[in-house]
Parts: structure tokens; C-alpha cells; sequence
């Protein structure tokens, strides 16, 4: 599961949160994410890479959690 993580880690995708959150808080996100997808069933390694680089980016689109939309 590490070299799944690596290959997530080392995508383009990382570079635009890495100003809101540190390196590791997105490494720990990603490994708990993957580690649920896991546990579900899922196995294929380009699968799993697929899905976390799709969380990579809600990471990144996601709305400021200040923002009450009041």
C-alpha cells in the first residue's frame, strides 16, 4: 500500500493543497482513504491510485471551511 501512496504523494495533483496543509496531514488523509477503500474490497493498484488522486483534488476544490455561505 506505501508505493500506492508514493505514486499519490508524487503527482502533480499535490502541489496545489500543499499551501493550506502540511505534506504529512495529506500523506495521513490519503493512506486512512485508501486503507477504507482496502477494507472495502477494492485491490487493483491503478484502481486505488485513480481514487486517490480523485481525493487529491476534492481536497483541493473543497470550499473554505471559514466560509458559512451566510
Amino acid at each position: 500500500m506505501d508505493q500506492i501512496i508514493d505514486r499519490i504523494m508524487n503527482s502533480t495533483e499535490i502541489g496545489a493543497i500543499l499551501d493550506n496543509k502540511s505534506r504529512e496531514e495529506i500523506r495521513a488523509k490519503i493512506a486512512n482513504y485508501i486503507g477504507t477503500l482496502s477494507s472495502a474490497g477494492k485491490s487493483d493498484a491503478n484502481e486505488l491510485i485513480e481514487y486517490g488522486l480523485a481525493y487529491l483534488r476534492a481536497l483541493r476544490e473543497a470550499p473554505d471551511s471559514r466560509y458559512t455561505g451566510c
